[in-house]
């Protein structure tokens, strides 16, 4: 008698354990789950960014700093988002046959192949006198419309949504390109969180 009422209770513990287990992965996502979290910065895990940076640290498009956190807060430079946007598009082979673009304060800078390959594609300009402006930031218009002609969009047919950067606004209205990002002044610096989370909503999966 005794063992039968043993068995019934370890039968209860069981299965009201397992349905504990069962009612908890239905809830929120634990994003913690996905993957090791010692692979991704851990200002991300269990963060709405954390489906974003895992994406494009897992194909390499972006890193973490060296204090292993990711800085979602901090801006982008336009080096830095040339070079993300050659590697989301497939085009880092060959850069260094690609024509010089001409810029002159590209000498030193290390980014400078990533951004002759994004000149050679169309996918980015200058600003307009002749330098490149690698080191300032880029801003969400910038972010837009390097993402817009990395899908064939010409800067031609741009031209029949407006003027720039009205252009680009208008168009990643249109096709809902920033989701629950609020973009109120298209010219500030993009951050890095608002610019992973675009990346990740507009590039293929």
């Amino acid at each position: 008698m005794k063992r039968k009422i043993i068995s019934i209770l370890f039968v209860l513990v069981f299965v009201i354990t397992g349905s504990t287990a069962v009612f908890a992965a239905e809830g929120e996502i634990d994003y913690s789950q996905w993957d090791s979290q010692a692979s991704y910065p851990s200002d991300v895990v269990n963060t709405p960014l954390f489906p974003a940076v895992k994406f494009l640290t897992d194909r390499k498009i972006i890193n973490g700093y060296d204090d292993g956190l990711f800085h979602g807060d901090k801006n982008i430079t336009r080096a830095e988002f040339t070079k993300m946007m050659v590697i989301a598009t497939n085009n880092q082979n060959g850069m260094n046959q690609r024509p010089d673009a001409g810029f002159t304060d590209l000498e030193n800078c290390w980014a400078k192949d990533y951004i002759n390959t994004a000149v050679s594609l169309k996918l980015i300009n200058g600003m307009g006198d002749g330098t490149f402006a690698p080191n300032g930031d880029v801003t969400y218009a910038q972010v837009i419309a390097i993402i817009v002609r990395s899908k064939g969009v010409t800067d031609a047919e741009m031209g029949a949504y407006g003027q720039w950067p009205d252009n680009y606004a208008k168009y990643a209205t249109m096709y809902n390109m920033t989701g629950d990002i609020l973009i109120s002044d298209w010219d500030a610096p993009a951050p890095r969180g608002d610019v992973a989370k675009i990346l990740y909503r507009n590039l293929p999966k």
